[in-house]
């Protein structure tokens, strides 16, 4: 059942994301850069337990559309740094906005104390599966 609902609200917050031409990834990848620090696309990845070989392809989207900004380091040329530039910043508040409409469709029915207990109970869910059993982080995608 967990595993259905949570595929069904994926298959939402992507079709509600389709619009903008970019998947709930890209969205994730925007929100990890929000802070408005430069940071290595390494240290972005493991933030957001991803590889940082798939980092790289949703970052070139993002690049490209002119909503982040990719830089050698100064103090190492391999190391390249990213950052979240002012149209970048505009379309996140955009698409955070797009999310709460996705996510009031999804919770569509249930009252605010209702909400509050599913919060707290897939809180409770993700914290037994995000973390292996060693506690190291399970990557998210």
């Amino acid at each position: 059942m967990i595993a259905s609902v949570g595929h069904a609200a994926s298959l939402a917050f992507e079709e509600a994301l389709a619009p903008h031409g970019l998947h709930p990834r890209h969205f994730a990848v925007l929100k990890g850069l929000r802070g408005g620090e430069a940071q290595s696309q390494q240290q972005l990845a493991a933030a957001l337990g991803i590889p940082a070989s798939r980092l790289v392809g949703l970052l070139d989207l993002l690049v490209e559309r002119g909503l982040v900004e990719r830089h050698d380091s100064p103090t190492d040329r391999r190391v390249k740094l990213v950052r979240l530039v002012d149209a970048g910043r505009a379309e996140l508040e955009n698409l955070i906005a797009v999310a709460g409409q996705s996510e009031r469709r999804v919770t569509a029915g249930l009252n605010a104390q209702d909400k509050a207990e599913l919060r707290r109970l897939l809180g409770i869910v993700h914290a037994n599966v995000a973390a292996e059993p060693d506690g190291a982080r399970t990557r998210v995608w």
